[in-house]
């Protein structure tokens, strides 16, 4: 037996070996990614193989993924600035990149009305399911089958049997409980359903093995007319059903022109999900019109999405844009405060610019390692003069981040590797006078959260500080 064992062990070693050359090879533009992963699989025999199974690489799944979102890649669409909008002057650079980068047009006749708890964000979505007259599309991380996704799976299934066309695309992992029973019902009704990245072991409720390149969008586009976005998916915690209590968070339900380009968004998952080639009608969808607004009630939006397939990290590099440019404050609301060398580095120079730089984070973990990292993170600016909030009124999970009354940039993604380099996700860019309402609400927030001192910090325990680093350690795979 212990012959057998130590040829196990021997094995593991040649393949943690070998997995070791297959990093540093294939990720040479992500250098701390790299030493990560080969100081865990050289220093170790066992632990280093089965970490790398669950967060290593899948360089068949990025292949896979190349044909269907090769078109972001350098696509650009002629960007003009007239007069009438002198105040996007400013971002002009930001609106470009964007558009060079990943086609996000920017649309100007929009509305957006905003939800801070889920209780109302998905009452007003039940509203305009039920409304719907041609067509439902959903794409989301988690679409649970619990009460509130219950409530849903009926409506989709009620409005299918209406003859309404209806699409639906839900993650692998995120929603890995979703039974086959729910699924044959769904598709009996006549609901499409695609599996983002589904398990090949799905007996044993884990996923695919994998917690990288999971489909981290929250979509849900009405008749071409309406998108409901945001940090909100659907399942009993959002609505303070769960563990964690009262919920806070930030829903968007978006009218007017930016609807077509989350609907371009939707229509290359779709295609993924469902084996496609892409086609050039993606980027010519017919578009319900709008009626042309005065100039004043204009409110331009960029709709931007990021995924592990894309030259670019555009949704990590429009905010380290933000934070570069930024002149008088950077708010930014998360659950997870990991960033990158860069973008720390970039909030540190912005705090001894003389920016008003401010973080709220929960003051209640969902995740013990990201929560020890976030007050890793966070130590590096707090003694530069950052204002860091700790939110008291249940779990914060809204995620943004507002510069300067003039940009806010608010979606799916968190403040965190997993966001900008891992997962599939999609924000808006909000120019102009809609920012305030973002800020408005975060200073309301900050009266529902305590605000850390240098002191504090600075006395916490051994313990905690261990904690810290040791998390701190793996948060290129958090």
């Amino acid at each position: 037996m212990e012959i057998i064992i130590g040829i196990l062990r021997d094995y593991l070693i040649v393949i943690n070996i070998f997995l070791a050359a297959i990093v540093i090879f294939f990720e040479r533009k992500r250098p701390v990614y790299t030493l990560f992963w080969i100081t865990i699989l050289l220093l170790t025999s066992y632990f280093g193989f089965i970490m790398y199974l669950f967060f290593g690489m899948s360089f068949k799944k990025k292949n896979k993924l190349k044909r269907f979102y090769s078109r972001k890649f350098l696509k650009h669409t002629k960007f003009l600035i007239t007069s009438n909008y002198i105040h996007l002057l400013r971002w002009k650079e930001l609106i470009h990149y964007l558009e060079v980068v990943s086609n996000s047009k920017i649309t100007f006749n929009n509305e957006i009305k905003i939800f801070n708890t889920g209780e109302d964000f998905f009452k007003d979505m039940t509203t305009n399911l039920l409304a719907a007259e041609n067509e439902i599309k959903m794409e989301y991380f988690i679409f649970n089958d619990d009460e509130l996704g219950s409530h849903f799976y009926n409506i989709l299934t009620r409005k299918a049997a209406e003859g309404i066309k209806i699409s639906l695309i839900v993650d692998g992992a995120g929603t890995r409980d979703l039974s086959k029973r729910r699924i044959k019902d769904l598709k009996t009704a006549g609901v499409d359903i695609g599996i983002f990245f589904p398990s090949y072991f799905p007996f044993l409720k884990i996923g695919n093995l994998r917690a990288n390149y999971r489909d981290h969008r929250k979509l849900c586009i009405i008749d071409q007319k309406i998108c409901y976005t945001g940090g909100l998916n659907i399942g009993d915690e959002y609505v303070g059903k769960g563990k964690l209590g009262s919920w806070r968070d930030t829903g968007l339900k978006v009218e007017g022109e930016c609807v077509l380009e989350f609907e371009k968004e939707f229509m290359v998952s779709w295609n993924f999900v469902k084996n496609k080639l892409p086609t050039n009608r993606i980027d010519d969808l017919d578009a319900p019109k709008f009626p042309i607004k005065h100039e004043d009630s204009l409110l331009p939006i960029q709709v931007v999405s990021s995924g592990p397939n894309y030259e670019f990290r555009t949704i990590r590099d429009s905010i380290l844009k933000m934070i570069i440019e930024a002149k008088k404050y950077i708010y930014i609301q998360t659950p997870y405060f990991i960033p990158d060398d860069t973008i720390l580095d970039a909030l540190k120079i912005a705090i001894l610019s003389g920016v008003d730089v401010r973080v709220m984070i929960p003051s209640i973990p969902d995740h013990l390692f990201v929560y020890w990292a976030n007050q890793s993170f966070y130590g590096e600016i707090i003694n530069l003069g950052a204002k860091i909030y700790k939110y008291q009124d249940g779990f914060l999970h809204s995620k943004g981040v507002i510069v300067d009354d003039e940009i806010a940039a608010v979606g799916t993604a968190n403040f965190d590797y997993r966001s900008f380099y891992q997962n599939f996700e999609i924000n808006i860019m909000i120019y102009g006078i809609e920012v305030k309402k973002f800020k408005d609400r975060f200073y309301r927030d900050s009266n529902c959260s305590i605000l850390i001192s240098k002191d504090e910090y600075k006395n916490r325990g051994n313990v905690q500080k261990i904690k810290e680093s040791i998390c701190r350690l793996v948060a290129p795979i958090l």
